[in-house]
């Protein structure tokens, strides 16, 4: 019987194949580098996208930040032109309340009493003055307790008047105003 080599065919096969698996393996690898280049590719292209949206967002934000700002700034001047107008009103409101009172203690004060001063403090007025006797002095409380617009007249202090001398009395008394909402707001 004839004998067939067959191990050169063997050895061909498996050359083969090796070439086969060696370009597979050479074609799977550059592949793989292409698809980790491209994934790579791929999130820098996301990365510099949402890099750039966050700036876009921050340069926004300080936009918004300087407009709340100058809103900010905005309401303190408005509350400062509040305050000014609230006060305006008050001193408006309160001078005919000053003509009233002058005009009360003008027809408080009996003959014989005598003003030297007249200080005010909140709601509160501090008469000095001197008068011919006690009774005049006692005459002007109930004058005054009687009046509409003051109310509450307090005797601080009484004694004899020595720049006049004779009987005169010099007294310091403290007088309560009173503030009523329906003449202030009237008299705007």
């Amino acid at each position: 019987m004839s004998r067939i080599n067959l191990l050169p065919w063997r050895e061909e096969l498996r050359k083969e194949r090796q070439r086969q698996f060696l370009s597979m393996l050479g074609l799977v690898l550059v592949l793989g580098i292409v698809v980790v280049f491209s994934y790579k590719y791929t999130v820098s292209l996301q990365i510099e996208s949402q890099v750039s949206r966050n700036n876009f967002l921050k340069a926004e934000i300080a936009k918004l930040d300087q407009q709340i700002q100058e809103i900010q700034k905005l309401e303190q001047e408005r509350q400062r032109l509040i305050d000014r107008m609230k006060m305006i009103t008050s001193l408006q409101q309160s001078r005919p309340r000053v003509v009233r009172i002058f005009d009360e203690m003008v027809r408080a004060v009996p003959e014989g009493l005598n003003l030297r001063s007249m200080n005010r403090r909140g709601n509160q007025l501090i008469l000095i003055g001197s008068a011919e006797s006690a009774q005049r002095v006692t005459s002007f409380m109930r004058k005054i307790d009687a009046s509409e617009y003051l109310k509450n007249g307090t005797l601080k202090d009484i004694d004899t008047d020595r720049s006049f001398g004779g009987g005169r009395k010099a007294f310091s008394l403290t007088v309560d105003e009173v503030v009523k909402e329906d003449n202030q707001a009237g008299g705007s």
